[in-house]
């Protein structure tokens, strides 16, 4: 760049005709060239405007293409304050964003507003490939394998590494904890420790949690599961909207052996107490389900109608009623 400045700087005050075709087969390709051509102007901010005035004399091209800044140049140097120059370079970059948006319409041609619609969706798609929800989860509860975590026993996800009974489950809404079985395996994005001060302060065990990074349809296929109980079903008889069991049994939310759950995954149901569904009764298709033991295709999997009311006595939840409040009616 020195090299040519100077160059161009003595050719222009002793030959002046071959300064102009100095720069000019410069800014043409002939001779290699030492600075972009889309950039040559900003190499008059080096120069006086007394030093390029022979190069305007020079050549036609080199008049055309100098003569404004040039003008400009003289005016700032007359007046540093009238800030000649400065407007004739942001003209420059006006004309330069003039030229890109001309290339960008050829480059998508006649359909330029479908292709930047086309441009928008696929920036959108990735913005809602990026999109990640952060959970807490109890990390003795889960075995870590190279992209995902897999259940070792019935456990929570959570929004929070408070302790999961002090943690309303519902659903898309208002949930605060997801529930899944032993055996389920979650791809995961990403896991990481809890760094967080308020959570690690919330109870001696929060170091223990992990945070981890899933897909929102990840979370939105563990919360469509809310309300999902298994029952073994030789225990009930059908009654259309409603089933009744015929012997004191148990609502699931896995359909391991009831001897294998935890009393959280339990729900004890007298003989008699009807129970209403949102549904009809459905056959067990979870492939983490379907294969736990000989009597699966024994159970059935329902959702009822609203959530059960319960009252707790030694470990185990007892059913009581439903959503509404009301104790079921005891079938006859």
């Amino acid at each position: 760049l020195s090299h040519t400045l100077f160059a161009v700087h003595v050719s222009s005050k002793r030959y002046p005709a071959d300064a102009g075709r100095l720069l000019e087969n410069s800014m043409a390709g002939a001779v290699a060239q030492v600075w972009p051509q889309e950039d040559i102007l900003r190499l008059l901010e080096f120069l006086q405007a007394r030093s390029l005035a022979p190069l305007v004399a020079a050549s036609l091209s080199l008049r055309s293409r100098f003569q404004e800044p040039v003008t400009a140049l003289r005016k700032s140097e007359a007046d540093s304050a009238c800030g000649a120059f400065e407007a004739w370079q942001l003209q420059e970059a006006l004309q330069d964003l003039e030229s890109v948006l001309v290339e960008s319409r050829q480059v998508l041609g006649d359909g330029s507003v479908g292709g930047f619609q086309s441009a928008e969706q696929e920036l959108q798609s990735l913005e809602v490939l990026l999109q990640t929800e952060m959970r807490y989860v109890y990390g003795p509860d889960w075995e870590v394998k190279p992209g995902k975590l897999v259940s070792r026993k019935g456990t929570w996800l959570k929004k929070t590494a408070k302790f999961s009974w002090e943690l309303a489950e519902g659903g898309a809404q208002n949930s605060q904890k997801l529930y899944l079985p032993t055996g389920v395996s979650v791809p995961v994005l990403q896991i990481g420790k809890v760094t967080d001060p308020a959570e690690l302060k919330l109870h001696e065990w929060a170091g223990q949690h992990m945070r981890v990074w899933l897909k929102p349809g990840i979370v939105r296929s563990i919360e469509a599961r809310y309300g999902v109980w298994f029952l073994y079903w030789p225990h009930f008889e059908d009654r259309g909207t409603a089933i009744v069991p015929t012997v004191d049994t148990w609502l699931k939310r896995s359909t391991q052996m009831s001897g294998e759950l935890q009393p959280f995954e339990l729900i004890y149901v007298p003989r008699g107490l009807a129970i209403q569904l949102a549904g009809p009764p459905e056959t067990v298709e979870e492939e983490w389900e379907k294969h736990r033991h000989q009597h699966v295709h024994l159970h059935r999997k329902v959702v009822l109608a609203s959530p059960p009311l319960t009252m707790k006595q030694d470990q185990h939840d007892i059913l009581i009623g439903q959503g509404d409040g009301k104790s079921a009616p005891i079938a006859k």
